[in-house]
């Protein structure tokens, strides 16, 4: 009996497969649906080593930088020097057991190779980077388990979030599942500890001895119960030693350089240290403008370390005109309360904030975002909050009342707001651009909202499932005259009644309606393309009842058109499709996957003749309608 925790101490290895799906930025499924949505990960591979458009994936919504041309995607924020590259897409995984990560394995099957990054984390705590690496394209079509060269941190992990970026693929990524294989203890010679059996054995020169009984009784010691407790005991009293002063820089820098900052202003004169840090060398001698044009190229990690070498540097590193802009989603492990409250007196003129994927797991809460933006909110005029999982109805009210000049608000994924809190942007009059996609939103709140927005270009409602489209587009034809982009992909209840009065916005120039039609479409069709002459970008996915005279209204009044999505169309010929690559000569995109006349040899010819146009179709798995 006294051997098994000694073996449980040498042999704590666990593979474990995905419990729960605690968050992420993008799923091609609709919630409630079992198909290509992100709970599909949860559990052992069900899928692999099949490759293919399997429903029963997880799938990401986008692919290749199509989304990114459209009239509908925001513009980028400056970032001079992020961090990392920037990512498309994230999913947060939990696990059973909290381990010592020693490998990640993830099961692709369908486009492998958009994963970025694995970051790992204790119940969504202190963030630590595991691996990163950049995206893998020209990969064979085929299933593949990857395990990427993960680092292996001394501290234990039951989470981990990995980061996709898909702008280089063709199509659509999915995974099956994500197994993590760790340790219970930090390694099986147990690195992690204050010393290790490999430094006691260095340190009793057993590795020198010739004599067996010296070797004999060294080995025993090293083995015995009270050595290998010891060593616990050890490791579990100074878990975060081993850390490098870099690592605990990146972990802390937004927190301990801004605190360490403002001490330092704070701080009187007569200190003989930072009298001597006052001079600022060389720099005094640069003129102002030039030391400004340095400091805007740098990125804010930079700027926190700056503030801290002398108080000359200090006052250029806080001037506000350096922070009129600012994107921490590239930084998003390293927001908290604190990172908010130090940058705060910097950010008076403030226009452009991306706090997307900021502050997980109570990393932020609502009492501290509020605060910032009542003291930095007055001149802001982009707000990105994606993933921000503490903006509730208070943080809106807030919004409302602190930014008169809002013109762009994003909050996909935002989950704890209600038509309280949407309510209260019926103030944000100014607004041309708003994204609530996967929200929470009813139409009379969103009719009231819409009619204040007169000035609204660009409307993203994806995934919204308590809208009735066809009143949602009777209210924007009223409401809205110079809407120029509509999503509503996945959403319900659009049909001819709403596509007419689409047709009474000829600005539209961007329309998602993915999986959101129903039923014969032909008369208001038609009325939309006649009236909607500017259309760029049309997607009608999964639209069964989609012929080849609306692909002719198409070619007659659209020539314009750069992408067009009618996957899963059963009626579509060939020969029709053969006369739109003809006649829209600034066609880039064409997806006409799983249509059921589209063959793949029509596709490869079509791909010579036409090298300008991505075309997708003529998959061998075509599954995707179900």
């Amino acid at each position: 009996m006294e051997e098994i925790p000694r073996r449980s101490w040498t042999h704590c290895v666990v593979d474990q497969y995905v419990k729960e799906v605690t968050d992420f930025s993008s799923q091609y499924g609709s919630d409630g649906s079992i198909s290509y949505v992100a709970n599909n990960i949860i559990g052992k591979p069900t899928l692999y080593p099949d490759y293919g458009d399997f429903s029963a994936a997880y799938c990401l919504r986008s692919y290749g930088y199509w989304w990114a041309k459209s009239d509908s995607a925001p513009q980028p924020i400056e970032d001079p020097k992020p961090l990392l590259p920037p990512s498309v897409d994230f999913i947060d995984l939990k696990y059973d057991s909290a381990v010592y990560p020693i490998r990640v394995d993830l099961y692709e099957t369908y486009h492998p190779g958009s994963a970025v990054r694995v970051w790992g984390s204790l119940e969504g705590q202190n963030w630590v980077l595991l691996w990163a690496g950049e995206p893998q394209t020209g990969l064979k079509a085929a299933s593949r388990i990857f395990s990427p060269p993960i680092e292996q941190p001394r501290v234990l992990i039951n989470m981990l979030r990995i980061e996709f970026d898909q702008r280089g693929h063709s199509y659509y990524s999915a995974l099956d599942a994500v197994m993590l294989v760790g340790s219970t203890h930090s390694g099986s010679g147990y690195e992690a500890s204050g010393e290790t059996i490999t430094m006691q054995v260095m340190k009793m020169g057993i590795h020198k001895s010739i004599c067996e009984e010296d070797i004999l009784s060294g080995v025993q010691f090293l083995l015995s119960e009270d050595n290998l407790q010891k060593l616990m005991e050890d490791e579990h009293k100074n878990p975060g030693e081993e850390l490098t002063r870099e690592e605990k820089a990146d972990l802390e820098v937004c927190e301990d350089s801004l605190t360490t900052v403002e001490a330092t202003s704070s701080e009187g004169d007569t200190d003989i240290s930072v009298e001597e840090g006052t001079k600022g060398g060389y720099f005094d001698l640069l003129p102002e403008e030039l030391i400004m044009y340095i400091l805007h190229k740098l990125d804010i990690r930079s700027l926190c370390r700056l503030g801290c070498t002398c108080k000359l540097l200090q006052g250029y590193a806080s001037d506000p005109f350096l922070y009129m802009t600012l994107n921490l989603r590239n930084c998003w492990w390293l927001v908290k309360n604190s990172t908010l409250e130090c940058l705060a007196p910097r950010c008076s003129l403030l226009q452009c904030l991306n706090l997307s994927w900021c502050g997980p797991y109570d990393a932020v809460n609502t009492e501290t975002f509020m605060e910032f933006i009542h003291t930095c909110g007055h001149q802001l005029r982009v707000l990105r909050l994606n993933n921000c999982h503490f903006i509730d109805n208070y943080c809106l009210y807030m919004i409302s009342v602190v930014c008169p000049n809002l013109t762009e608000l994003s909050m996909a994924n935002c989950s704890k707001v209600d038509h309280l809190g949407f309510g209260e942007l019926k103030k944000a009059r100014a607004l041309a651009r708003l994204d609530l996609t996967r929200t929470h939103i009813n139409f009379h709140t969103l009719q009231l909202l819409l009619q204040h927005a007169s000035h609204l270009q660009h409307l993203s409602l994806n995934n919204c499932s308590q809208l009735d489209m066809d009143e949602v587009a009777l209210t924007l034809a009223t409401f809205n005259h110079r809407l120029v982009s509509l999503n509503a992909w996945k959403t319900r209840g659009l049909t001819q009644r709403g596509l007419r009065a689409l047709a009474c916005i000829p600005t539209l120039q961007d329309l998602d309606l993915g999986w959101a039609l129903s039923g014969g479409i032909t008369e208001s069709f038609a009325e939309l393309v006649r009236e909607c002459k500017g259309l760029k970008r049309l997607y009608l996915s999964a639209l069964r009842t989609f012929t080849d005279h609306d692909l002719h209204l198409l070619i007659t009044h659209a020539r314009n058109l750069t992408q067009l999505d009618i996957m899963g169309t059963r009626n579509i010929t060939p020969e029709a499709v053969h006369r739109l690559l003809q006649f829209c000569p600034n066609l880039e995109l064409l997806d006409v996957s799983f249509c059921e006349q589209i063959h793949y040899s029509h596709v490869h010819h079509w791909a010579v003749q036409f090298p300008h146009v991505s075309i997708k179709g003529g998959l061998w798995h075509q599954v995707r309608i179900v």
